[in-house]
Order: structure tokens, then sequence, then C-alpha cells
């Protein structure tokens, strides 16, 4: 009697240690089979058109199932590294094989259905880049190393405990972000049909939202970014671009952040194209943004749309955009790597250095 009386004096306690276990996170092994087609999005690239590169997914991934990440975005927040390897379907293009970073928010539609957002970011190798001899009509890409982006969204559905199946629709895309020339990159949208295994039981927990206290709610960016390129195809020197900005930051849930800034740029790649025609413009520019980050620690990952209001060449659109990432650390300082492009062709990759200040 005085055991079952022990017994249950103590229930509510290993009833609460019971609740308050941290589900382990999931490791899963993902394989995908990609097909897709290549956009010729300048006449310049219409050698390509017609494509239809197939390719190979591997990815490893880790799930997070804990209560405290949930409620960071209200999701079951994926990360992980991949390797993608397609057939480019040109024989100008050749082969791709890529190494990447993603995340991959999922969120329940059901109780086993999800809807999924997923973006990459790495490296590709690729095998037949621009040459003058062997290979004069590759406008696409001149450098064997380049950047490599991708998003997506799709679906995903539980076979059983350990199998799961998704769908997604994916748009990824190459450059070598203006380092060398010809550089159209290449941009082609893919559907992707993959299955991934866990070892463990891959049910995930249900939790209730709760209010979400908001860490970094708004933060001012002052900064400054330089980069390199070249002239055109078959110049070697380089120029340099610098550039300032500021940028503001409002938190909006503990993932997501709204920004807005402005811009100023000392191109002096477009100076010399300028002199060379005999023009006589400024190769300034400035411009406005808005956008969107994701908040991920003391990192965040940006997405722009900017729009010149200096421009006075008819070399750039009015409308950019820009993508990047940048590490905050907790004195103040931050430094990151962000890509401009127009449309769907890469003008530069900056490196730049800020000062932030954070409520």
């Amino acid at each position: 009697m005085r055991l079952l009386a022990l017994f249950i004096y103590l229930l509510p306690y290993v009833a609460s240690a019971q609740e308050t276990t941290v589900p382990k996170p999931l490791r899963y092994f993902t394989a995908g089979l990609h097909y897709a087609s290549i956009y010729a999005h300048t006449n310049s690239v219409k050698n390509t058109a017609g494509a239809n590169p197939v390719g190979l997914e591997l990815l490893f991934t880790k799930q997070r199932r804990d209560e405290n990440n949930w409620q960071q975005c209200h999701c079951y927040f994926n990360s992980g590294v991949g390797v993608h390897c397609f057939n480019y379907d040109k024989a100008i293009l050749g082969e791709v094989l890529a190494l990447f970073y993603f995340f991959e928010p999922q969120f329940k539609m059901t109780t086993k259905l999800k809807l999924l957002v997923s973006a990459n970011m790495g490296l590709s190798f690729l095998s037949n880049p621009y040459n003058e001899i062997t290979n004069p009509t590759n406008m696409s890409y001149s450098l064997p190393v380049s950047a490599y982006i991708s998003v997506g969204t799709g679906l995903q559905y539980p076979i059983n405990k350990h199998w799961q199946m998704g769908l997604l629709a994916q748009y990824l895309h190459i450059s070598n972000a203006g380092l060398k020339e010809p550089n159209r990159g290449i941009n082609w949208p893919s559907i992707n049909m993959r299955f991934s295994y866990n070892p463990i039981d891959n049910t995930l927990p249900q939790y209730q939202k709760k209010q979400t206290k908001l860490v970094h709610k708004k933060r001012i960016d002052l900064g400054v970014n330089v980069s390199t390129k070249t002239m055109g195809l078959g110049d070697t020197e380089r120029f340099f671009i610098f550039g300032s900005f500021a940028n503001y930051s409002q938190q909006v849930s503990s993932l997501n952040a709204i920004t807005g800034g402005v811009e100023m740029l000392i191109d002096n790649a477009t100076k010399e194209r300028l002199r060379r025609a005999n023009i006589d413009k400024s190769s300034t520019r400035a411009g406005i943004l808005i956008g969107h980050e994701f908040l991920l620690g003391n990192f965040t990952f940006s997405q722009q749309v900017g729009y010149y209001l200096i421009n006075e060449t008819n070399y750039f659109n009015d409308l950019y955009q820009r993508w990047g990432v940048t590490y905050y650390t907790k004195k103040g300082i931050g430094m990151g790597a962000n890509l401009l492009t127009h449309a769907h062709v890469a003008n530069f990759l900056d490196l730049r250095l800020l000062y932030h200040f954070s409520k």
C-alpha cells in the first residue's frame, strides 16, 4: 500500500517529465529525379532552347520536431546538404554537379499532407565552359565553377512510418556573378519527384500556437560593398565597383522580416564601357529597394526588388533584384555577400561590411 501511495504521489511528476521530453530530430536520406526545361531568357542563349535536362538529387536532411523550433515559424524546420547532377541535354552546355546547403520549412495541411518551401545555395561544377576555339557558342557560362541557387515549393506525404514521397516545382539557376564573360547564366525550371527514408517513426507531434516573442524587432544596417568585373567577352582587365547602402528591417515573425533600403553604386566597369563608346554619361547608379529576409539565428537570407532612381545609361533595366546572405555579430558588425541581377542576368556579386543597430 505504501508503494501504491508513493506511485500515486509521483505520478504527476512522471507525467510532466514525459510531456517535456524533447523529440529528437529526424535524419532523412532523400533521392529524387528531376525533369526540366531550359529557359532561353535572352537572344544570345537561344541555342539552348528546347533542351530538357534530366537530373538526380541526393539530400541529407535534419528535421527538428521540438516545440521551441516549431513555435519559431509554426512549421517543422528542415535543413541539410545536398547534391544535384544534371545533363543539360545540349552538347554546348555539358553537365553540372552542384553541392549546396538548403533549408526547407514544412507546414501541415492535413494530419499527413505537408506543404514545403525550399531554397538551395551552393556551388556548381560545370563540364563545358565557353572556349573561343573548342566551344565558342556557349554564351551561358565561361567558368568551370559558378554560384548555384534554386527555389521551389511542393507537397510531401508519408507512405508509412519510414518512407515519404514528395513532388516539387523548382527554379534552378547558375551564374558566375559577372566574374568573367560570357555569363548569361542557365535557368531551368523542373519537376522533382523524390522519396525520403528515415530509420525512426516519422510521425510529427502537434503543437498549439503561442504568442511568439520577437527577438530583434527592428534593425538598421549601414554599410559598404565592393566587387570587380570585366568589360566583356575577351577582356581580362578587371574594374572595381564600389557601393554604399542603408537598410531597414522590420521583424514580423520569428522567421521573417520585411525590408526597405537605398543604395548607390560607383561602377568603373560601366564607366570604361562609356569611355570606349565615347558616350558622355554618368556610370553612377542609385536605387531604392523593398524585400524580405529569413532570420536564421545570426544569419539572414534576403531577397529584394530595386528600382533605379539614377541610371543614365541604357545598359541596365531600371528594375533589378538582389539576393544576399549576411552574418551578424553581437558587437554590431555584419558581413556577407550579395548578388545583383537584372531580370535573369547576373550583373555582379559583391562582398559587404556593415554596422547594424538592433532594437
